[in-house]
């Protein structure tokens, strides 16, 4: 009888098998990075109007205050590793964030004057800022989690590994920026509610996207923290 060799299991991302508890501690500052996020789309669009470019832009500032304080506590309960400074964490989240919004905005506008105006090159544009704002966005889900703990990395080295690692394997970080987006959709077209769980989403959503990119790549990854961590009083 011929011996059948049984494949080898698939094996879970020590990242991933960690995540819904670090999601579950770091609830606080996520709620409130959702908070943040909703109350500047309804002052946004009440200000500006629903149509209006601006908003995505001033929906993406507001919110990265409180989502570099959300990406700092879910890495703190992810790994055991001295946290990087609040600056740092807020200027990778201003980038990652802003950086694509005003490039949809401009797509936005272009899109709109393109309507009114029968000259060729501004349905161009329009497409060409759409891709933009995608692309940015993919290497964004990447460069943020891994900038926010690795302080020691010029940002011209994040950005160049991040955007070879998206690259290389884009499914995990379009799969993070669709599920937020159709989430974002369902708020805007049906139940309003919806938007306080798009940024907290996407947060989670980079984390589980970003280290298991990052590190078959090549990033190394950080110590985990315990998977239990003791209670006071234990040894």
């Amino acid at each position: 009888m011929t011996g059948v060799i049984a494949p080898p299991r698939a094996t879970i991302d020590p990242v991933l098998l960690r995540l819904p508890a670090a999601a579950w501690r770091a609830l606080a500052p996520l709620a409130v990075t959702g908070t943040a996020a909703l109350a500047a789309w309804a002052f946004a669009t009440a200000g500006f109007g629903p149509g209006s470019p601006l908003v995505p832009v001033l929906v993406a500032v507001c919110c990265a205050f409180p989502a570099a304080w959300a990406i700092g506590s879910l890495h703190d309960r992810l790994f055991d590793r001295p946290p990087v400074r609040y600056g740092r964490r807020l200027l990778l989240t201003l980038l990652g964030a802003g950086i694509p919004a005003i490039a949809f905005a401009w797509s936005f506008l272009t899109a709109v004057v393109a309507e009114a105006a029968t000259v060729p090159l501004f349905p161009v544009l329009a497409l060409a800022a759409a891709i933009v704002a995608v692309l940015c966005a993919v290497v964004a889900v990447v460069a943020v989690p891994i900038g926010a703990m690795r302080a020691d990395v010029s940002l011209r080295t994040l950005v160049t590994v991040s955007a070879v690692a998206a690259l290389r394997r884009p499914l995990g970080p379009l799969a993070a920026l669709a599920a937020s987006a159709a989430l974002a959709w369902l708020g805007l077209t049906w139940f309003g509610g919806l938007l306080l769980l798009v940024a907290p989403l996407l947060i989670v959503l980079s984390a589980a996207a970003a280290w298991p990119v990052a590190t078959a790549t090549g990033v190394a990854l950080p110590p985990l923290a315990p998977a239990r961590r003791p209670a006071r009083g234990e040894s």
